[in-house]
């Protein structure tokens, strides 16, 4: 296989594993995106599965990037590849005709295209398989090394999906992203008596716990016990959920609760913070922080938020986060084009 026609499999490569590696990343935002896919294409009855496919759509997509890159299996790949591009070049075109209201979500909330720029990257991308794979014959075969070297890239995005389904995404790019001003992005919540009460957010440090599916969710005795700390290191707390006010009584809600308690939007609990239970520390009506609720703030983490002003500890987050993040994109590139 000559010089060129691997750099146009590599090419191809590169943009498939960056698409997959940004939906795994955010496995809840990808999952959203399938289902207004379900919903176009009338198949609502697997919404309740719609994360899990979105994960294994990610997951295949990035692997059969690294794949293309490595240069492994070649004839295989090819064909997988040529399936997935055309399947995607399909749905694009039904999209763009269509023209229904809603993302392609190709690079998850990072980079958002029309139905008219996401038909065009496909059919760049068949374009690129087209040269690289056509005639499929004489396609050579790559150094033993490489297989090693997609092997260690596979199970690292596994590994990396496994992270990322289990906490929240190391890069934030949603509307309610850390540095959201919410004067500007306001989260419309209310509380018993219907009356919108997002003023709570603009002042002090209030920490705020999202439940965006409250059928799922069974440890609201955490959840008190949680403000009860928060509360005695001086945040104000406030538990935001998508029930309705008359909901409350049959949730099992810890009475400590009910005073500090209000009610949202589904949708915009879900990107305030990806997690079902999640804590959000806001700062005079700007977003400082995110944690999952598996790793609810503790003692050290209001003592390091003490310890620097808002702003100060935000950049400091947000630095360490994307160093993170771009450590593990240096890595896989590191083992797929130098290894």
């Amino acid at each position: 296989m000559n010089g060129f026609r691997r750099i146009c499999a590599a090419l191809m490569g590169i943009v498939l594993l960056v698409a997959g590696l940004l939906k795994l990343m955010d496995p809840v935002g990808a999952g959203l995106v399938m289902d207004e896919y379900l919903n176009f294409f009338h198949l609502g009855f697997l919404k309740g599965i719609s994360r899990i496919l979105a994960s294994a759509l990610a997951l295949a997509e990035s692997l059969v990037g690294a794949a293309l890159i490595a240069g492994v299996w070649r004839r295989i790949v090819a064909m997988v590849s040529g399936i997935m591009l055309f399947l995607f070049t399909v749905l694009t075109l039904v999209l763009y005709i269509a023209k229904p209201a809603m993302d392609c979500g190709c690079f998850g909330e990072i980079v958002h295209l029309s139905h008219a720029q996401t038909l065009l990257k496909n059919l760049i991308l068949d374009a690129l398989w087209c040269l690289a794979f056509i005639p499929m014959k004489n396609l050579g075969e790559p150094q033993r090394i490489k297989y090693v070297s997609f092997g260690l890239s596979a199970l690292s995005l596994v590994l990396f999906l496994l992270f990322s389904s289990l906490s929240i995404p190391l890069r934030d790019y949603t509307d309610f992203k850390p540095g959201t001003e919410l004067e500007e992005q306001p989260l419309f919540f209310y509380d018993a008596n219907y009356v919108y009460a997002d003023s709570l957010l603009m002042e002090g440090s209030t920490m705020v716990v999202s439940v965006y599916d409250v059928a799922k969710f069974k440890s609201f005795d955490r959840v008190a016990d949680f403000a009860r700390n928060a509360s005695a290191e001086g945040f104000n707390v406030i538990l935001l959920m998508t029930a309705t006010p008359d909901d409350v009584p049959a949730l099992g809600v810890n009475p400590a609760l009910l005073s500090g308690t209000y009610f949202a939007d589904r949708k915009a609990l879900l990107t305030l913070n990806r997690s079902n239970g999640g804590v959000t520390y806001i700062e005079d009506g700007q977003i400082i922080r995110k944690w999952a609720f598996r790793g609810l703030p503790g003692a050290e983490d209001y003592e390091a938020i003490k310890e620097k002003a808002p702003m100060d500890y935000l950049i400091s987050r947000q630095n360490r986060t994307r160093a993170l993040f771009q450590g593990f994109t240096l890595y896989l590139s590191a083992i797929l084009f130098l290894l």
